[in-house]
């Protein structure tokens, strides 16, 4: 399919699943022949996941903490291109300069990854060009979308939101026992979306979330993470 993949129009369509922290459901964010490629494409290069230490910054292998296997799709190939062009069309008017390259994530029975923040607790360096060498970052949005759903658990849970209303579309998202805590399931093609920081750049502590485990089958999905500049204005005037 790559490289000369056709990137068409979106066809999702979303759904608003809490207002402040913003998150939002993604119906549909992947197309069936990108999942496909992106399964296929994978599909030799996993190896153990990596967490990320934020006193050391460094990452390190954790099998108490993160017992997933993750391999890494290149940014320049032409249907990651594709799709992380679509979160940054998603983005809107909200910064999206750069994004990460694509980690694709398999889960097996018993396989989880423990409550954990997407954002940095210190901004990250990065060069993007000769005369700004040393660009503090941190990631604003985070997508985790579902490429895999023939599994029985690995929601992706945030214990810290409200739940759903109890009418709620069960097949696609609930809540726990208390109301409070949000739980998203597994939707091969459809996706979740949430925003990691406040308006003035720091860390939102209530979008803490785990991968629950699998209890039965496998679940693969995918990280997308876009970056905000601290030295560019969070919202209005991106530079792409």
């Amino acid at each position: 399919m790559t490289p000369s993949y056709v990137c068409s129009p979106h066809e999702y369509t979303i759904e608003l699943l809490s207002f402040d922290p913003l998150i939002i459901y993604i119906n549909n964010f992947l197309k069936d022949d990108e999942v496909n490629y992106i399964l296929e494409a994978s599909e030799a290069d996993f190896d153990q996941s990596w967490v990320y230490d934020p006193v050391t910054l460094k990452s390190y292998i954790d099998r108490n903490y993160r017992t997933s296997t993750s391999a890494t799709i290149p940014i320049h190939d032409a249907v990651a291109d594709c799709v992380s062009q679509r979160m940054k069309s998603f983005l809107g008017n909200v910064q999206h300069i750069h994004t990460e390259s694509i980690q694709v994530v398999k889960y097996e029975v018993g396989e989880r990854f423990r409550l954990h923040m997407d954002w940095f607790d210190k901004p990250r360096n990065k060069s993007t060009e000769e005369s700004r060498p040393d660009r503090p970052y941190n990631r604003l949005g985070s997508i985790f979308a579902y490429l895999r759903d023939d599994c029985t658990g690995g929601e992706t849970y945030f214990p810290e939101v409200r739940g759903v209303s109890s009418d709620a579309d069960g097949s696609k998202f609930t809540r726990t026992d208390t109301g409070m805590g949000l739980l998203v399931k597994p939707k091969r093609g459809s996706a979740v979306f949430w925003n990691n920081l406040f308006p003035n750049g720091s860390g939102d502590p209530r979008v803490v979330h785990a991968g629950l485990p699998v209890s039965a089958g496998t679940k693969v999905g995918i990280n997308l993470f876009s970056y905000y500049y601290l030295d560019a204005p969070m919202v209005g005037g991106s530079e792409d």
